[in-house]
């Protein structure tokens, strides 16, 4: 059985597989980050991981991914898992790299509030061009490099 993949825009759509591998790599590595980022600060991690999460937790997690996105998309056209595993945001209208800072913060703030939510996050098992909720509203695909 041959399994023809999809294209968008000259590029080959990224299956629902490689993006779920780079999500789960790019949080390790954040979560490595911040245990780092701890530790030098002394703050003990079990103190970090048994706090409640409140709304505060909810909004530093919206400012690191505001920031972490204006950083990463105009360097690696995506976020650090997309860039480990060969992968690239563009855009849906025209096919060019998404790769603005402020077009990075925006998805990378909605990846981290649909977080809260759950059919954002599995939306994409059903959608035919494997996008999420955010892809959507921001209007893009992830795809394979050349």
């Amino acid at each position: 059985m041959k399994i023809e993949m999809k294209r968008v825009h000259g590029y080959e759509l990224a299956s629902k597989g490689d993006r779920l591998v780079a999500a789960i790599v790019r949080s390790i590595i954040i979560l490595m980050a911040f245990i780092l980022i701890y530790t030098v600060l002394g703050t003990p991690i079990s103190e970090v991981l048994n706090s409640d999460a409140d709304l505060t937790d909810m909004l530093f997690g919206i400012i690191q991914s505001l920031i972490l996105g204006a950083i990463f998309y105009p360097l690696f056209i995506g976020n650090i898992g997309h860039k480990i595993f060969g992968l690239k945001v563009i855009s849906v209208e025209n096919g060019e790299d998404f790769k603005k800072y402020d077009e990075g913060a925006l998805r990378e703030a909605l990846k981290n509030l649909s977080g809260y939510l759950i059919i954002p996050n599995i939306w994409i098992l059903w959608d035919e061009k494997n996008q999420n909720l955010y892809d959507k509203l921001t209007k893009t695909y992830v795809v394979k490099k050349h």
